[in-house]
């Protein structure tokens, strides 16, 4: 093995290790590095029929506190309860 790339390679891991990591989180960064979450400076709204109309979502500017307000929105349970059925019976 030529003794120049072993050199290179030597200094290329020392120098990647000797690097300051990066403080800056990420939305994802709890997903992927198993950090706790971020929490956004400005508060999510509540979910409820005013917040999820489409012209209040877009009147939001903070992309994240969309999305997420979007995605809870679709996960809300709106079902109704079950109306009475009537009793069938075969004659």
């Amino acid at each position: 093995m030529n003794v120049k790339y072993l050199k290179i390679a030597i200094v290329a891991l020392l120098s990647a290790c000797s690097q300051e990591p990066q403080d800056t989180k990420k939305p994802t960064d709890s997903l992927i590095n198993g950090v706790n979450p971020v929490t956004p400076l400005n508060p999510i709204p509540e979910v409820n029929d005013a917040n999820c109309k489409f012209e209040y979502m877009k009147s939001i500017s903070d992309k994240f506190i969309q999305q997420t307000l979007a995605d809870n929105c679709m996960r809300r349970n709106t079902s109704q309860p079950p109306v009475q059925h009537k009793n069938w019976t075969i004659r």
